[in-house]
């Protein structure tokens, strides 16, 4: 597991909304996970209302009438089939920071869903009711979470207006969650009591609500976090197209990870080397460098990169192999993953076509407890796979690099199987006589 972030001194509060100057490149992406009606939507609605990234018009209804859920409802992407619980966006942004703000959904039938969104976030805020305390769904999330390479979580607890702000309610809830978070591996930087429909202690503190409470509110809370991605991480750039005059061409991509800066060199599946030259986004002056999530396209000398190709620095690169050794977590309600099961793996640099060659164990995504009995990955199970893909793929390490480390698997037809992490990748002749060496230099296995 990565080293978790460490908590920096929190800044003033900010003025947020629009901001009146340039916001700092510091984006996180934080997803807010739990249980159904624990207040996940409402929470984030508060926050947009709040600080005016969102007006009041918006909401549709009153706030005691849940409007600042329907808020969040009204910005999700278009749904196709009258599909209305899915994955919901919004962006904020402050003087100290820009955020992504996800809302998963938190019925276990859509697990799949949350798993998707969650797979965005490099911080995870998880909502618990204050009465309900957590549940089988939310030790469910955490360990998604985990899976997810996602280190770092927050606690809110919500309707505390219920228990009249009473701090032994919130520290029965706190001492719980603590527990709960450190048996699944992750890192609780604070936990914050709030009332959402109130309005208390999320974007300023209440001190006469809860006068025993010494914490900073949710938003600054945020503030305070530093990103997960760390600014050192492998540089890992992905290659959509190569496009442009010859002379002149551009290699069009995405930064998966690590920091690309003009001047360095690039090495893909073939060994040969490319330079960048420039850096450049439509419409903008050249960049000093590019960052994770930054699609940009690079003026270069040398080598020109197949599209799908996954460019690192020569002393950085991908390990590629049939053989991956996986943790998955199943997502499909509708079918199993058997020995034998053919599928196509999604990541990154593209799509694979392979196939379940063993499951090596099964675990209960809630208890972690591990399941004896022999049979396929059911719904909400997490298993160890190990996976032969029809050609050799490059991939990472999930605890090397978390974006070229996950995947979905999906079956033939493209429909969602599972969500995974690679733990291994074999790249030797010596153990498959039928895998071609195609390592791409020294790699991290």
């Amino acid at each position: 597991m990565t080293t978790p972030p460490t908590l920096s001194t929190p800044p003033a509060p900010s003025t947020v909304g629009p901001p009146a100057g340039p916001v700092a490149a510091d984006t996180l992406h934080v997803a807010f996970v739990g249980e159904v009606d624990h207040g996940k939507s409402t929470l984030l609605g508060r926050v947009l209302h709040d600080t005016g990234a969102i007006t009041a018009d918006r909401l549709g209804a009153r706030i005691e009438d849940g409007g600042l859920a329907f808020l969040l409802d009204g910005l999700s992407e278009e749904r196709a089939d009258l599909f209305t619980l899915d994955t919901a966006q919004a962006v904020l942004e402050t003087e100290a920071r820009r955020y992504v703000l996800i809302d998963v959904p938190g019925h276990l039938a859509l697990l799949k869903n949350m798993a998707t969104g969650a797979s965005r976030a490099e911080l995870g805020v998880v909502v618990v009711d204050c009465l309900v305390r957590g549940t089988d769904q939310t030790r469910r999330h955490l360990r998604v979470l985990e899976l997810l390479g996602v280190t770092n979580v927050v606690c809110a607890v919500t309707k505390m207006d219920l228990v009249g702000y009473a701090e032994e309610e919130f520290r029965r809830v706190a001492d719980e969650m603590a527990a709960l978070v450190e048996a699944c591996g992750l890192r609780l930087s604070a936990t914050v009591p709030v009332s959402a429909v109130a309005g208390h202690n999320i974007t300023a503190p209440a001190p006469d609500q809860l006068p025993w409470y010494t914490g900073q509110p949710l938003l600054d809370t945020l503030h305070g976090i530093g990103q997960e991605r760390a600014r050192s991480a492998l540089l890992r750039f992905a290659v959509q197209a190569v496009v442009g005059a010859p002379g002149s061409r551009r290699i069009a991509g995405r930064t998966e990870s690590g920091t690309l800066r003009p001047g360095q060199t690039l090495i893909g599946k073939d060994g040969a080397p490319c330079v960048v030259r420039t850096i450049e986004r439509f419409g903008e002056a050249a960049l000093e460098k590019a960052e994770p999530g930054d699609s940009v396209g690079l003026l270069f000398d040398g080598a020109e990169p197949a599209p799908g190709t996954v460019l690192a620095p020569p002393d950085q690169l991908l390990t590629s192999g049939r053989v991956w050794h996986i943790r998955i977590l199943s997502t499909s309600d509708t079918k199993t993953l058997a020995e034998g099961d053919r599928c196509v793996v999604r990541y990154a640099a593209g799509s694979a076509p392979a196939c379940v060659e063993r499951i090596d164990s099964r675990w209960n995504s809630s208890t972690l407890a591990r399941l004896t009995e022999e049979g396929p990955v059911r719904f909400t199970e997490f298993a160890d796979l190990r996976l032969r893909l029809d050609t050799a793929a490059p991939a990472d390490r999930v605890r090397d690099c978390v974006q070229l480390g996950r995947f979905m698997l999906c079956d033939e037809d493209g429909r969602a199987l599972a969500l995974g992490v690679v733990d291994r990748v074999e790249d030797t002749d010596a153990q498959d006589p039928d895998v071609r060496n195609t390592k791409q230099g020294k790699g991290t296995t």
